[in-house]
């Protein structure tokens, strides 16, 4: 693969040419990698803390049923949004080779496949309607499948952002969609416009994206031409689709499996246990799988290079969640009362049990990462599919024990799939399977201190949930890092997070760059 060390603007960004190659020298890539997960991480922090906000200001201007009818519009939205893309993001990011004429078949069938979809959620507004019986849900629907319209004309000049690993431009772009956005959702509020309000929020984020994107990169499209040249990332692409598709439906099973065979209660304290130890966990996982995948497909040709990024990456990732995530499990019934209320106590013990699922998927969700970026579509589908069958297999058997016995059930699953996961994946790559374990070697040791830590602490303190809470985080915070002050190599795995590429190496077989650069 050519590395450019020239075709790029003062400010950067790659020239015209340059956004069908990797836009960044060897040399550059620690850098580009520390900064794009610096800027990634600001950025779903900015937009959690906006989405709070604005849910705040909303929930005070609006009322129950207008939240009630926008959830019934948006009922197939969870399924149809997997297809948004088709998985053709992935496949630019992924391709060592690509062609402005590939980009541009691939720009006209997302174009399609987006008007496509608008007209399916729209459709759909009828049946919904009738189902939920509030004819309100038709004209919602309409208006929401507009966004699928200009969500498909952003995703090509999207990719080719995520391409050129110009992660501080995208950064910029979602956060100020999310900002503008969400002042046009609370102006339309005030207003008086009611659930259409909401409305106004999903697809206006969606044109603000689309209109900064095609801002940042300066490729426009030609007529339509030459479709049979994406055949082979259409091809991977679908593939992507298939997979993201059956994780959607088997994480939505639980919800289906609970809400049928038991009870709407039931199934509150479970989605309310699985959300708030999923909402920090996002914050962390999202912005180091974004900055990931496009680094490690630029690392393709390279199997050592490749290998190191994707272990210290594991090892970063692993050191920051894990024993978070032990934290959260053994303060689970102060944190419950304290962010939910004490109405949500029952949540807690649910918390606990899916709190093993959520340490184990650390690190288990980055075999998406090794599928995506070694360009294996078809082995990713294959493995989605087993891996939704045995999941929502899992539901089904729990279900019999209650909601804890779903909890226990994924947990349970989560554990079984773990090893087998990474078998699949690292077949025929750079990866062992036991290189993600032994990237996570150090954290999983850490974190036992933290739970000895954390235990002693909660069961020693008699204070209110505030206070027990407190102190309890305290004293894990600083057995954290009383683990990494006396521990270097793992205080470095940590710091990889952010700096993965920090030691450069120089490829013998290309030398140095025209500009004088070494290589990570």
């Amino acid at each position: 693969m050519r590395l450019l060390a020239h075709r790029t603007h003062a400010d950067g960004a790659p020239s015209l040419d340059g956004w069908l190659e990797r836009s960044v020298r060897g040399g550059d890539l620690g850098r580009t990698v520390t900064r794009g997960i610096s800027w990634t991480l600001l950025s779903n922090w900015v937009s959690a803390g906006l989405q709070i906000a604005t849910t705040v200001v909303l929930a005070r201007l609006l009322t129950p049923a207008d939240f009630g009818l926008m959830a019934m519009a948006l009922t197939l939205t969870v399924v149809v949004t997997q297809f948004r893309q088709l998985g053709l993001s992935q496949a630019v990011v992924q391709r060592e080779q690509l062609t402005w004429v590939q980009v541009n078949a691939l720009f006209w069938i997302n174009a399609a496949a987006g008007v496509l979809l608008a007209l399916i959620v729209a459709a759909a507004g009828v049946p919904l309607a009738a189902f939920y019986g509030e004819p309100a849900v038709v004209p919602l629907c309409a208006a929401l499948g507009a966004g699928f319209v200009f969500s498909g004309l952003a995703v090509q000049h999207g990719a080719l952002l995520n391409r050129a690993m110009q992660f501080r431009r995208i950064a910029v772009r979602n956060m100020a969609a999310g900002v503008l956005s969400s002042v046009a959702a609370v102006a339309a509020a005030l207003l008086g416009m009611g659930v259409w309000s909401l409305v106004v929020q999903n697809v206006s984020v969606l044109v603000i994206v689309t209109a900064l994107n095609w801002w940042a990169v300066p490729w426009r499209p030609s007529r339509p031409s030459a479709l049979r040249e994406a055949l082979p990332l259409l091809a991977f692409g679908a593939h992507v689709s298939v997979a993201n598709l059956c994780y959607t439906l088997s994480r939505q099973a639980d919800n289906v499996i609970i809400g049928r065979v038991l009870d709407a209660g039931a199934l509150g304290l479970y989605s309310r246990a699985y959300s708030l130890l999923m909402l920090p966990l996002r914050q962390l996982k999202t912005p180091v799988q974004a900055v990931m995948v496009p680094a490690l497909a630029s690392l393709q040709g390279e199997p050592q290079r490749y290998r190191d990024a994707y272990r210290r990456a594991v090892s970063g990732l692993s050191h920051a969640g894990m024993p978070a995530v032990v934290v959260m499990a053994v303060t689970s019934h102060e944190l419950v009362q304290v962010v939910l209320g004490e109405q949500w106590v029952g949540a807690a013990p649910l918390f606990q049990i899916l709190a093993v699922a959520g340490f184990v998927q650390l690190v288990s969700t980055t075999t998406g990462w090794i599928f995506t970026s070694t360009g294996r579509g078809s082995a990713y589908a294959g493995w989605a599919a087993i891996n939704g069958v045995v999941t929502v297999g899992g539901f089904a058997v729990g279900v019999r024990w209650g909601v804890t016995g779903v909890a226990a059930s994924y947990a349970a699953t989560q554990l079984l799939l773990l090893v087998p996961a990474f078998v699949v994946a690292c077949r025929d790559t750079a990866l062992s399977p036991a290189d993600p374990f032994r990237a996570m070697a150090r954290p999983v040791v850490v974190s036992a201190a933290v739970l000895l830590v954390s235990v002693t602490v909660r069961m020693s303190v008699d204070l209110p949930a505030l206070g027990s809470l407190a102190a309890t985080c305290g004293a894990a915070a600083a057995a954290w890092g009383l683990c990494l002050a006396v521990w270097p190599r793992a205080r470095g795995e940590l710091r990889d997070l952010v700096s993965i590429a920090k030691r450069r190496k120089t490829r013998s077989s290309r030398g140095a760059t025209s500009a004088g650069g070494d290589h990570a």
